[in-house]
């Protein structure tokens, strides 16, 4: 089974601010939370593909971090809050294990544990040492994840009296790559056991109809496989969570605005109450990654302006305008988005509990707008007529009612 190969071959990657941005985030909450009712405020978190943990870039000299670098340091700042967060790493690399388990002892938690080898060959293990205790599972490969009749299989047998929730950073660029090949001829080499391999990843070879389908057959062969994967993300979702009785919510991860997306990052959760934080999480990550995106622009306009200097403004100072009025425009257009999505469902159905009906709040600004946006369309909603006055203090647990 793959794991996160070329991960860390670049300085940090655009996606990886992203992905790491709410991993961060809400990694943290998740135990915060759920720490103040478990055994011995004792919390798991399990990174099955845990790559090196943090790397320092030859060229740059930068370091960059990794997921098991985030939650061990998010443990660290836990244990000063009486909080016990046990994490369990695994990598199948030799190289990139052994970076990772000098990173893991270096930082002196005895509750931390990096294993070798295939995250399959770990996995139930791992799940049942945190049996009694909440459990936040993190798969993030580079390809192809764990089987899917494996991944849910052991979440199953948790029931449902500890909280547990996945966080799945799925493939669709391998998505595309291995199932593009159902369009090679049946004796192309290694054809048969890619396919297989694809049905072994998502619980079967139902996926192979999304990339059959007539609609997809009549466009030219090279742009066939990415709305097929998308499908396929979408019955592939569906699956996990009627599998585990879960609620899922998921994020394009894509290296710029105008790129497909290389993954869907999901969180699948037992609760509808996780949904008001963690979409808090990811707003504030694509903050974070719009910002990454912008700065790198700054760096390449700094460096032709010292080369080739303009008369006025320089190019420096002009895309820092522009990243300004841009951020300035989004969030004025997810303002506009919740507010057009309020008033169309107060129309229907009278109020709308936040945090309960928040894909009924947020509209089409789900995963931008987040609780700062939500009480200033509220607010201008109210002086508008439209609907009750906004509270003060968190909007979660509120109820927003038709004037």
């Amino acid at each position: 089974m793959p794991s996160n190969d070329g991960f860390f071959q670049d300085p940090k990657k655009a996606a990886a601010v992203l992905k790491h941005g709410i991993l961060r985030r809400y990694l943290a909450k998740f135990a915060g939370a759920t720490a103040t009712t478990a055994p011995g405020r004792r919390v798991a978190f399990i990174d099955g593909f845990a790559g090196e943990g943090e790397y320092r870039h030859p060229v740059t000299g930068v370091t960059e971090v990794g997921s098991p670098r985030i939650a061990l340091t998010i443990a660290q700042d836990l244990r000063a809050r009486g909080i016990n967060l046990e994490c369990t790493f695994v990598e199948k690399r030799p190289d990139a294990f052994g970076q990772l388990k000098a990173l893991v002892d270096s930082c002196g938690d005895r509750s931390a544990l990096a294993l070798q080898g295939d995250i399959s060959d770990h996995y139930e293990d791992a799940i049942r040492r945190s049996a009694n205790i909440p459990t936040l599972v993190f798969l993030d490969p580079f390809g192809r994840s764990l089987d899917h009749d494996q991944t849910v299989a052991a979440l199953a047998a948790r029931g449902d009296t500890v909280p547990t929730e996945l966080l799945l950073n799925f493939s669709l660029q391998a998505v595309r790559r291995m199932g593009a090949r159902l369009y090679e001829d049946d004796g192309a080499q290694g054809r048969t056991a890619t396919l297989a391999n694809l049905d072994s990843w998502l619980g079967g070879d139902w996926w192979r109809g999304e990339f059959l389908k007539e609609e997809l057959l009549a466009l030219p062969r090279e742009e066939r496989a990415h709305p097929a994967a998308l499908a396929v993300w979408e019955q592939y979702a569906a699956r996990v969570r009627d599998a585990l009785g879960y609620h899922s919510y998921d994020v394009e991860i894509r290296r710029k605005p105008t790129d497909k997306p290389l993954f869907m990052l999901a969180l699948f959760f037992p609760r509808i109450n996780a949904l008001y934080s963690y979409n808090d999480h990811v707003s504030l990550a694509a903050q974070d990654w719009r910002k990454f995106l912008a700065e790198t622009e700054f760096a390449e306009a700094e460096a032709l302006d010292e080369t080739d200097p303009l008369l006025g403004e320089s190019r420096l100072a002009e895309a820092r305008r522009r990243f300004a009025d841009d951020e300035e425009a989004t969030k004025r257009q997810a303002i506009d988005d919740v507010k057009d999505s309020v008033t169309r469902h107060l129309g229907v159905l009278g109020h709308l509990h936040v945090s309960k009906n928040l894909d009924k709040v947020l509209g089409a600004a789900v995963g931008i707008a987040r609780e700062t946006h939500i009480r200033a369309a509220w607010k201008e909603l109210a002086a508008e007529g439209a609907t009750s006055d906004c509270p003060k203090g968190s909007l979660e647990k509120q109820t927003i009612w038709r004037a």
